[in-house]
C-alpha cells in the first residue's frame, strides 16, 4: 500500500508542474502524479485537485460544469484564491467525461487569432486511461501532431463519443481551440493540446 503524505504547496506543486509540463510536451502519453492525502470532495478525483492546486491562483478563473456538485468549486476557491466565473470566461473547466458534455465544449474560451493563448483547458475525468487496449466499453483513439513522433494510440473508457466528436470539430482551426487534460480514477493523467488531431479508430 502506497503510503500519502500531505501535499506541499511549494515542492510538490514544482513537482506536479514539471509533470504536467511533459504531459503537454508529449501528448497522449500517460502520467502520474504522486499519491497525496488531500482533504477534497470526494466527487474531486485526487488527479483534478493536484493539477488546481498545483496551476490556480488569483489570476486564474475556472468553473466546474453542473455535473459537478457546489462543493467542488468551493473547496478549489478556498485551496487556490481562484476566481469561480461563467463556462464562458473560464481559463479552466471541469468536466466528467461520461456525461453528455459536447454542448459544454463549445461554448468555452478557444482563444483570438491574435491571442490563441487566451483559450480555455478543459480537465475531463474519465474512468481509465490505458495505452493498450481495455476491456469493455472503451474509446480508442489515434493522436498525430506536434510533439508525437508517429502517432500515439490512446484507450479511454468513460468518454461519450460525442464529446470526442465535438472536440475534433471545434479544434478544427487550430491555433484557436481548447486544450485537453485528461484524469482517471487511478490518478493516471495526459495531455492533448489543441494542436494534436484526434481520430476515432474504434469505440466499443
Amino acid at each position: 500500500m502506497v503510503k500519502e503524505v500531505s501535499f506541499d504547496p511549494v515542492f510538490d506543486a514544482q513537482q506536479a508542474f514539471r509533470i504536467l509540463l511533459n504531459a503537454f510536451s508529449h501528448p497522449g502519453t500517460l502520467y502520474a502524479f504522486e499519491k497525496y492525502a488531500l482533504n477534497k470532495p470526494e466527487a474531486l478525483m485526487a488527479a483534478d485537485a493536484i493539477v488546481a492546486l498545483s496551476l490556480f491562483d488569483n489570476n486564474i478563473s475556472f468553473h466546474a460544469s453542473s455535473t459537478y456538485s457546489e462543493n467542488i468549486e468551493a473547496y478549489i476557491h478556498l485551496n487556490t484564491s481562484a476566481k469561480i466565473v461563467s463556462l464562458q470566461d473560464a481559463d479552466y473547466v471541469f468536466l466528467k467525461g461520461k456525461e453528455s458534455i459536447a454542448q459544454f465544449i463549445f461554448d468555452c474560451k478557444k482563444g483570438e487569432l491574435s491571442y490563441p493563448e487566451k483559450n480555455a483547458t478543459l480537465l475531463i475525468n474519465v474512468d481509465q486511461l490505458s495505452s493498450n487496449s481495455l476491456d469493455g466499453a472503451a474509446c480508442h483513439l489515434k493522436l498525430t501532431g506536434p510533439g508525437i513522433q508517429k502517432e500515439q494510440v490512446l484507450c479511454v473508457k468513460g468518454l461519450a463519443i460525442e464529446t470526442v466528436e465535438a472536440l475534433q470539430t471545434f479544434n478544427a482551426e487550430f491555433p484557436l481551440g481548447v486544450d485537453i487534460i485528461l484524469t482517471d480514477a487511478f490518478d493516471l493523467i495526459c495531455a492533448i493540446p489543441r494542436s494534436i488531431a484526434l481520430q476515432i479508430i474504434q469505440n466499443n
